[in-house]
């Protein structure tokens, strides 16, 4: 029988709305382990037996923890109706059921009802029947909230790929609950990239508050968040700035601009969603972040009531990339492909002449990769047939010690270098993530004979050298077709 008319057959729901709810289910992070199928011969036909396995978000916390029954309903959910009751029996037939459990590697953890109607539709009684089956009803709200979340997501992804250095994190929990209960659980997609505009470091931090009580009480108005929880969100929004600049090992010196959206299943005071804008700027000292312009007001914090959400779902569901989305541990990764992938200019500079010794213009003959000061080099090159012998060899800074004084660093892979077969050694330091107020004075007094230091930006392509020396100036002179000063 197709699939379809199993769904239909089955009489959870339209097969409409069962197609939508299934493709939020699987943007969410849910696989599918098996789908219209039946415990025994003889039930009713179980819509899909899903577990959660998601890349990017976490599992949403009003859910059963392991494998559970899905069921989809159009229209209310009725005190003498079926479909929980159906629900219960299904789970507990299949963990009584060997054959089945055996198959699946695990027994069933509840179950999962999606329905197309507000809290207020679903009966009290329904809802003490599924707490008892260890079943969750998800309701209009919660289901647009869920979509939501997918769709800020795909919307980071596209915002972080118009730059040319940009990256989304995957959802993590608020450092502190928004209060001492078990009533919410709040969580965070932050999103970073460099503006080639603006010359600024560009935040964007969407927070989801979901509240874990039943759909009848969701929303009351009793569970809105007021101004001390948004504050409470601000809180974790500073300290996931520093958290992040340390991780990314983020100039401290550099200019940055914030934005925060907050999502609210139950929604928000009065007070809390139309003074943020007001309070907001005051609550932390973003200055000390060099935060130059903070984001956040009545168009940043999204209240959940019933509205149109089918077509905003459907664009969600087709703009995901995935492309940025990384873990805090791949941050250097990223971080040294953006410098590897610069560093691919010079070698092109080398091969195609761009790029020569400034004193003859000769040609530099490119080199194997080798380590100096403990650092292997991103590019090395040299050129040894005319009377002033010189070699160019460039660093990341990535991967300088992180526990040690990038500027100690950067001292003895200079030190290192000395070699008496070359006149010249030009360094460069090659940077995916800016540089410090600290190695920018280093270089800009750096002054040696023989020698030429440049810090060059792979994402701004800027390069930075002490211009009142001659080394600094023949460095800037010989890298000016790849560089912007």
């Amino acid at each position: 029988m197709p699939l379809r008319d199993l769904y239909l057959e089955s009489k959870t729901g339209s097969i409409y709305f069962a197609e939508m709810a299934r493709e939020l289910l699987s943007s969410l992070g849910y696989s599918i382990v098996k789908e219209a199928h039946k415990v025994k011969e003889d039930t009713d036909v179980i819509s899909a037996c899903v577990g959660f396995n998601s890349k990017n978000f976490l599992m949403p916390p009003y859910s059963p923890e392991g494998l559970c029954f899905v069921s989809f309903k159009t229209g209310p959910i009725k005190g003498n109706d079926t479909i929980i009751k159906n629900m219960k029996r299904d789970i507990e037939l299949a963990n009584k059921t060997k054959s089945y459990t055996d198959r699946l590697g695990d027994t069933i953890a509840g179950g999962l009802v999606l329905c197309d109607q507000a809290g207020t539709e679903i009966s009290r009684t329904a809802l003490d029947l599924a707490r008892e089956s260890r079943c969750m009803c998800w309701d209009l709200h919660r289901i647009f909230f869920y979509a939501m979340k997918v769709f800020s997501h795909s919307m980071l992804e596209n915002w972080v790929s118009e730059s040319k250095l940009g990256f989304v994190l995957k959802e993590e929990v608020t450092v502190k609950p928004i209060e001492n209960t078990n009533y919410y659980k709040t969580s965070c997609i932050a999103a970073i990239r460099y503006s080639d505009v603006t010359g600024q470091l560009e935040f964007y931090f969407s927070y989801y508050a979901d509240c874990l009580k039943d759909p009848k009480e969701a929303v009351k108005g009793i569970n809105v968040l007021h101004s001390e929880h948004v504050k409470m969100i601000l809180d974790d929004a500073y300290e996931r700035l520093e958290k992040i600049g340390n991780k990314f090992r983020l100039d401290p010196k550099q200019k940055k601009k914030l934005t925060i959206e907050i999502h609210s299943l139950s929604g928000f005071t009065q007070n809390a969603e139309y003074k943020a804008k007001l309070y907001a700027p005051h609550h932390k000292d973003w200055e000390a972040q060099n935060i130059t312009k903070l984001l956040i007001n009545e168009h940043t914090l999204f209240k959940y009531s019933v509205i149109p959400w089918e077509a905003v779902m459907d664009y969600a569901f087709t703009k995901q990339t995935h492309r940025h989305t990384i873990s805090m541990d791949e941050v250097k990764g990223k971080l040294q492909m953006v410098e590897k992938n610069f560093v691919k200019e010079f070698e092109d500079g080398v091969i195609s002449s761009d790029i020569q010794e400034p004193w003859h213009k000769a040609d530099f003959i490119i080199q194997d990769n080798k380590a100096y000061a403990g650092y292997k080099s991103l590019f090395r090159a040299h050129v040894t047939r005319i009377p002033i012998k010189q070699r160019l060899v460039i660093f990341s800074r990535t991967d300088l010690d992180e526990k040690k004084s990038k500027v100690d660093e950067i001292e003895r892979i200079v030190a290192s270098m000395s070699d008496p077969v070359y006149n010249y050694n030009w360094i460069g330091i090659m940077s995916g993530s800016g540089f410090s107020f600290g190695e920018e004075a280093f270089a800009r007094n750096f002054k040696r004979q023989g020698t030429g230091l440049g810090l060059i930006d792979a994402v701004t392509k800027k390069l930075l050298v002490n211009t009142e020396e001659t080394e600094g100036k023949k460095l800037r002179e010989m890298l000016l077709s790849e560089c912007i000063t």
